[in-house]
C-alpha cells in the first residue's frame, strides 16, 4: 500500500515550475523612464527543484529537476509616462527521476533547450508622489508549439493577459537611501478542459543603497491559483488528467530571496541574488541564483537610477530579479 502511494505521488506531482522558467523582470517597475530612454537586460538563471509540494502543502522528495534560464529584457519610454516592455526566455531544463515514471518525452536525462514564452506590455505612470502609481497590462504569447508535458517541459504554452499595478515610494526621511516596490496583477486564461486557469500574484522589493555602488535588495513573490488540478496524497489520476497535470496544476506559492547590485558607472550595472519557496501547493520547491547584467540608455546618476532623482523627479528601482 505505501508504496502504490509512493508511485502515485510520483506521478500526480510532476508540475512545471512555470513560476521560475517564466519571469517578469520587464513588468515589475512603478518608474518608468524618461521619453527616449530605457534598458537592455540579459539575466542567467540556475534553479534546482528537490521538494515536490502536495495539495497539503507537505513536502516529498520525488526527483531533481536542473533548468537553465536566459532571459532578455528590454524596457524603452515611449513618452516620460508611457513605457514599453518586451522579454524573451530560452530555457534548458532536464528531470533525474532516479528509476521514477517519466512524465512527457523529454524526461530522457538530457537538456532540451529551446525558446519559452515572448511577454509584451505597456505601463502608464498615473501619480508620482508621493506614491508612485503605474498601472500596467502585457500579454503572454508561447514562441512556438515546444513540448507541454513533463518535468523538463519549458511552459505551459497558454496565451494569457495579464492586468495589474506597480506601486513604489522612496522610503526617505525614515530609511534614507531605500525604497519600497510592489506589483499586483492578475492573469487571464481561456479555460482548458473546463478548468480556470486564472492566478493572481504579487512581487516585492525593498533595496537600499549602501553606498555609490552597491544596493542591497530583498524580494519575495506570491502566488494564489483561481482553479485546476489538485494533488492530494493517495489519489490516483486518470488518464486524461494525467495527460494535462503538468499544465492545469492549482499550484500557490510564496518565494522569498535576497540579492546586491553593483553599479559599474551611468551606463552599466551587474546584479546577482537567490531565491527559493518556503511554501507551496501543488508545484515543485524552486532554489536557484541569478545574474544579471544591464545596460541602461539613460541621462540620470546612478544615484538617480536606484534612490535619487532622473530628469522628470522619478527614481526608478534596480532591475528585479525574482524567477
Amino acid at each position: 500500500m505505501c508504496k502504490r502511494i509512493a508511485l502515485t505521488m510520483a506521478a500526480c506531482l510532476a508540475v512545471v515550475a512555470i513560476h521560475l522558467t517564466a519571469p517578469n523582470a520587464a513588468f515589475a517597475q512603478a518608474w518608468v523612464p524618461a521619453k527616449g530612454e530605457g534598458s537592455l537586460t540579459t539575466t542567467y538563471q540556475k534553479v534546482d527543484v528537490r521538494d515536490h509540494f502536495d495539495a497539503d502543502g507537505d513536502v516529498e522528495d520525488r526527483g531533481r529537476i536542473h533548468t537553465h534560464n536566459l532571459i532578455s529584457t528590454f524596457e524603452y519610454g515611449l513618452t516620460d509616462k508611457l513605457a514599453l516592455d518586451f522579454e524573451l526566455a530560452y530555457v534548458a531544463s532536464k528531470f533525474e527521476g532516479r528509476g521514477r515514471r517519466p512524465h512527457g518525452p523529454q524526461d530522457d536525462g538530457f537538456f532540451h533547450p529551446t525558446f519559452s514564452d515572448a511577454h509584451l506590455g505597456l505601463r502608464f505612470n498615473v501619480a508620482a508622489k508621493p506614491l508612485v502609481v503605474t498601472p500596467f497590462f502585457s500579454f503572454t504569447i508561447p514562441t512556438h508549439d515546444y513540448e507541454v508535458r513533463g518535468h523538463s517541459a519549458v511552459g505551459r504554452g497558454f496565451h494569457e493577459l495579464v492586468l495589474g499595478v506597480n506601486l513604489g515610494r522612496q522610503l526617505d526621511p525614515v530609511w534614507p537611501r531605500s525604497y519600497a516596490h510592489l506589483r499586483f496583477s492578475y492573469a487571464i486564461l481561456k479555460h482548458f478542459q473546463g478548468l480556470n486557469l486564472n492566478h493572481a500574484n504579487a512581487e516585492w522589493e525593498v533595496g537600499w543603497l549602501a553606498n555609490k555602488v552597491i544596493a542591497l535588495r530583498f524580494i519575495g513573490a506570491w502566488q494564489a491559483s483561481q482553479g485546476g488540478l489538485e494533488f492530494p496524497l493517495g489519489v490516483m489520476l486518470t488518464p486524461a488528467q494525467f495527460a494535462i497535470h503538468d499544465r492545469v496544476a492549482r499550484a500557490d506559492y510564496v518565494q522569498l530571496g535576497g540579492g546586491v547590485t553593483f553599479l559599474l558607472n551611468r551606463t552599466f550595472e551587474i546584479h546577482t541574488a537567490y531565491a527559493k519557496t518556503v511554501a507551496a501547493k501543488n508545484t515543485h520547491g524552486d532554489g536557484g541564483i541569478i545574474l544579471g547584467f544591464t545596460w541602461r540608455f539613460s541621462r540620470g546618476s546612478s544615484l538617480g537610477r536606484i534612490a535619487g532623482k532622473t530628469r522628470s523627479d522619478n527614481p526608478t528601482t534596480l532591475t528585479p530579479t525574482m524567477f
